[in-house]
């Protein structure tokens, strides 16, 4: 019962941030409800490897640490991308990786908070390299870099600067 709670109340915010969809935009992108059935004798078997990530509409991130920093801390990154212009809110995608630098990926409607949702024409892109691993707290020599508007399509460069941690006023 509490997984379906978090399960709406997200799919409820998440709605508010991205236009809902049809059924037919969603099988042109290809989506999983577009997909054939397992149980479905007839239908063909899945393929053995994963088409290219470039064939989903998406966008290519490259991070770096600015000159300003003199030593890079050990932790994880976390990718946030929210529709551009909103500053709170449930993010509209999300990734995390580890903490090699330059850190080279993608990001698709495969890292969509909701599956299914898909990108947005316009979307922020934060990158904070968080030194606990925790999503939610942030300290004193986290690093942090934001680019926006981005579209899909397009590549993206990122360069993580210290980040401003003191309490909001």
């Amino acid at each position: 019962m509490t997984l379906a709670l978090v399960a709406a109340v997200t799919t409820s915010c998440v709605s508010r941030n991205v236009e809902t969809i049809s059924e037919e935009e969603a099988a042109a992108m290809g989506s999983p409800s577009a997909q054939p059935s397992s149980s479905d004798p007839a239908a063909p078997a899945a393929p053995a490897v994963a088409a290219p990530a470039a064939a989903e509409p998406g966008f290519n991130v490259t991070v770096s640490v600015g000159a300003e920093v003199a030593t890079i801390p050990a932790g994880i990154l976390y990718v946030i991308v929210r529709v551009a212009g909103r500053a709170g809110g449930p993010p509209l995608a999300v990734k995390r990786l580890p903490a090699e630098f330059p850190a080279e990926f993608r990001v698709t409607a495969a890292d969509s908070m909701v599956p299914g949702t898909p990108l947005v024409p316009a979307m922020d892109l934060t990158v904070r390299l968080d030194q606990d691993g925790d999503a939610m707290s942030k300290q004193e020599g986290d690093l942090t870099g934001t680019v926006g508007p981005v579209a899909a399509g397009d590549t993206i460069e990122v360069v993580l600067s210290p980040a401003d941690v003191s309490p909001a006023r």
